[in-house]
C-alpha cells in the first residue's frame, strides 16, 4: 500500500472528491425543441495555481457554445467561503430556472437574467479579464431582461386608426399581372 505523507490513498481520494462539487440545470424550451441549454456550476481546485474556482456556464446542447461564462477564484485557505458562495450561486440559478419554466423565454434573455442575478455575489472574487471596459461592465449593474432596454417597459401602443392604416398599406396589396408590350417578330430575309 502506498502512503503519501503518511496518509492512505483511499483517504486522499475521498477528501479530494468531497471538495469538488457539481450542479447542473437544463433549460428546455417546450415551444421549440432546438432551444436546449445546460447551466453547469462547478467548484474545483485548480492545481496549476492552487486556487478553488467556481465556474457557472450556460452551454447550448446542440451548438456547444457558451452563452455565459462566469468564474470566481478563491485561495486555498478560503474553501469554506467558496463552498458557501457556490451554494448561493446554485440557489440563484434555481430561482432563474423557476422563472424560465413559467415564461419559456429565449436563452439570450435567460443568460442576462442569470448574469445579473450572479453579478453581485462575491464581486471582489470574480476573475478579472485585464480588459478595463469588460471588467467595468461586469461590475456595474445592468438590465436583467434585454427586452426592457428597447422601450424601457413602455411598449408603443397603436390606435385603431394606425392599425387600420397599416393594414391598408400599399405593400400589403396583391401584385397585379404586368401588362407587357408585345413586339413583332423579325422578318426573315
Amino acid at each position: 500500500m502506498l502512503f503519501k505523507n503518511s496518509i492512505p490513498p483511499s483517504q486522499i481520494v475521498s477528501t479530494a472528491a468531497r471538495r469538488n462539487k457539481d450542479y447542473e440545470v437544463e433549460f428546455i424550451n417546450a415551444v421549440s425543441n432546438n432551444d436546449v441549454y445546460r447551466l453547469r456550476t462547478s467548484l474545483r481546485k485548480d492545481s496549476y495555481n492552487n486556487l478553488y474556482k467556481i465556474r457557472a456556464q450556460i452551454i447550448s446542447n446542440t451548438l456547444a457554445y457558451p452563452a455565459l461564462d462566469m468564474v470566481w477564484a478563491f485561495k486555498d485557505s478560503e474553501y469554506d467561503f467558496a463552498s458557501r458562495v457556490y451554494h448561493r450561486i446554485c440557489d440563484e440559478v434555481d430561482e432563474v430556472k423557476e422563472g424560465f419554466d413559467q415564461s419559456m423565454a429565449p436563452i439570450t434573455v435567460v443568460a442576462g437574467q442569470v448574469r445579473e442575478s450572479l453579478k453581485p455575489i462575491s464581486l471582489s472574487y470574480q476573475e478579472k479579464s485585464d480588459i478595463l471596459p469588460i471588467d467595468e461592465a461586469r461590475r456595474l449593474p445592468g438590465e436583467a431582461d434585454a427586452r426592457m432596454t428597447i422601450y424601457r417597459g413602455q411598449y408603443p401602443q397603436m390606435t385603431q386608426e394606425e392599425k387600420n392604416a397599416t393594414k391598408e398599406f400599399l405593400g400589403n396589396e396583391e401584385e397585379k399581372a404586368l401588362n407587357r408590350k408585345t413586339y413583332s417578330t423579325r422578318e426573315k430575309y
